[in-house]
């Protein structure tokens, strides 16, 4: 079920959703989601994961729904998360490593591009970002190149608001970003904003980051599409701190490299 096309999607709302999401059908139509030539438009899953042998393979099986691409990245795991990925259907990459998250996206995007995927959305392996998300993710690609996620405030734990709050006003004050979740890692590229992501030197989290400045810098249009995610299991308050930190560390790094 790769092909997207607008037309002929069918409308639903979710009982957990407070908006109204399109359903991808695999079958051509009168029109087309991204332009006239775009009914055949190939979608490709990219989901990078580490350790996450109890919820990769419900994740993989709900993505499959949307797009029979579905692109695991096994980031040097100890566990089962490579065989659970495969079971449940996904193409299956091992890094012999932990070598990041954004090294694991990259080497997924790398594969997706290879393959011909049109349009590339990312998500976490964790269960924290829904699936039956993904086509609004990917409608918002009629008005832009970038589909970023915006989480609801609702429900995210403190110091994970504190965070959000300063890494996104950082980013639309220092580089023009302007976008309202810049941490939220479930997002959709059309093919031209993906292949600018290979260009991300950040191996972890901090390419969450890069990521958003290189794809203004390069001229594409990023637009916000409101996600649902699930906290069970959020990290920890010295986690964060250091997540902040890291931010800190690549806008320097960032501003020194002239990008």
């Amino acid at each position: 079920m790769a092909l997207v096309s607008l037309y002929d999607l069918g409308h639903r709302r979710l009982s957990h959703c407070p908006f109204i999401i399109l359903r991808i059908y695999p079958t051509s139509a009168r029109g087309s989601l991204l332009g006239p030539d775009a009914q055949n438009a190939k979608v490709a899953i990219v989901i990078p994961a580490y350790n996450e042998q109890e919820t990769v393979g419900d994740v993989v099986r709900r993505a499959r729904e949307y797009s029979d691409l579905v692109i695991v990245v096994d980031d040097g795991s100890a566990d089962g998360t490579a065989e659970a990925a495969s079971s449940a259907g996904a193409i299956v990459l091992k890094h012999d490593r932990n070598r990041g998250k954004w090294a694991a996206l990259r080497t997924g995007i790398g594969e997706a591009l290879r393959r011909g995927a049109d349009i590339v959305v990312t998500m976490d392996a964790d269960g924290q970002h829904m699936p039956e998300e993904i086509p609004s993710l990917v409608f918002t690609l009629e008005r832009a190149d970038v589909a970023v996620g915006s989480r609801s405030r609702s429900g995210m734990p403190l110091i994970r608001k504190l965070s959000n709050t300063i890494t996104t006003g950082l980013l639309r004050v220092m580089f023009g970003v302007k976008v309202a979740d810049s941490q939220c890692g479930f997002r959709a590229y059309r093919r031209q904003a993906a292949e600018v992501l290979l260009s991300v030197q950040s191996d972890g989290f901090e390419g969450e980051t890069e990521s958003l400045v290189r794809l203004a810098r390069a001229g594409m249009k990023l637009a916000d599409a409101p996600v649902s995610t699930i906290y069970a299991g959020e990290r920890s308050k010295i986690k964060a701190s250091r997540d902040i930190y890291r931010f800190l560390k690549t806008v320097v790094k960032l501003r020194l490299r002239g990008v």
